[in-house]
């Protein structure tokens, strides 16, 4: 049976002569403990783990046999070399192969630490460029569609050529508002805005259109022309001036009408006494004349 050696605690069987490791001797010299079952040498008094009595007549006397001491006699060198010497061997070798082991499965943690890292960096590199490229689709502002192609180089085929292509679609819209705000000509900024139905500038476009509007009306300035704005610009930025015009238009002409019926009048009654004292007259004369001739 393979127990403990007492003296020094490697395992040794209990039919060896001596402990290969430390020579104690073995062999009829050591027992159980009938209490906690450890070995121990026949000749102690008492267990030295639970102190149960071990050698009644060393404990009546109170002598420790000195076994221990007399056991460590010489014994052949050959054998002892051979039970002891290759001992040591074995543990270098296995520390060597658990640290072989460790290393190993330290080398094998940081290439898993590193390949999940670049994973999810990749994958995270991905989400940005395509929630960059859905807003650079939506987007109708030149700039960000360049900034897009000038981050994300290694994007996509697919999504950088829709880019390109959306870029250059807003860069002739950019293109055609800069002529037509430059012709300074309503039929042109409505040329655009039919063009292009969503492009931004069209806010911009009516308010041109607004503008030139309100000028033609104040260049005509007339009630017609004035009433031609409101009907064509109810929520104009000039609405408010052209209702005050078209009202002092308006008191103007009909102060002009009432001037020219009341000229008419006065005309039409000068006429009818002028006519009148030449009625007289001429009913006078013929008076003077009848006398004359005796008629």
């Amino acid at each position: 049976m393979i127990i403990k050696c007492p003296e020094c605690g490697h395992q040794v069987s209990d039919r060896a002569r001596v402990c290969p490791s430390c020579g104690i001797d073995i062999a009829g010299k050591v027992t159980r403990c009938p209490d906690c079952g450890v070995i121990v040498f026949k000749d102690q008094a008492e267990c030295p783990n639970c102190h149960c009595a071990i050698n009644r007549e060393a404990v009546e006397s109170g002598v420790t046999p000195a076994v221990r001491q007399e056991s460590r006699e010489p014994y052949d060198s050959q054998a002892r070399q051979s039970e002891v010497l290759p001992q040591p061997a074995q543990p270098v070798k296995k520390k060597r192969k658990g640290t072989a082991i460790v290393i190993v499965l330290s080398v094998i943690i940081s290439l898993l630490i590193v390949f999940v890292g670049v994973y999810f960096y990749k994958t995270q590199e991905q989400e940005n460029e395509l929630r960059a490229y859905e807003n650079a689709m939506m987007s109708d502002q030149p700039a960000v569609l360049q900034n897009y192609l000038d981050m994300y180089v290694q994007a996509p085929r697919e999504h950088r050529d829709s880019v390109k292509a959306h870029l250059t679609v807003l860069k002739q819209i950019d293109l055609d508002w800069a002529n037509a705000l430059a012709s300074g000509s309503k039929v042109e900024l409505e040329k655009y805005m039919t063009r292009h139905p969503n492009s931004v500038h069209n806010v911009e476009a009516k308010l041109q259109i607004d503008s030139l509007d309100w000028v033609a009306a104040c260049r005509a300035d007339s009630p017609e022309s004035y009433q031609a704005y409101l009907d064509a610009h109810y929520d104009g930025a000039y609405y408010d001036e052209a209702m005050s015009a078209y009202d002092r238009r308006r008191e103007e002409e009909d102060a002009k009408r009432r001037k020219a019926i009341e000229d008419s009048i006065h005309v039409a009654d000068s006429l009818r006494k002028a006519a009148e004292e030449a009625a007289e007259a001429s009913g006078g004369l013929g008076g003077v004349i009848r006398d004359i001739f005796g008629h």
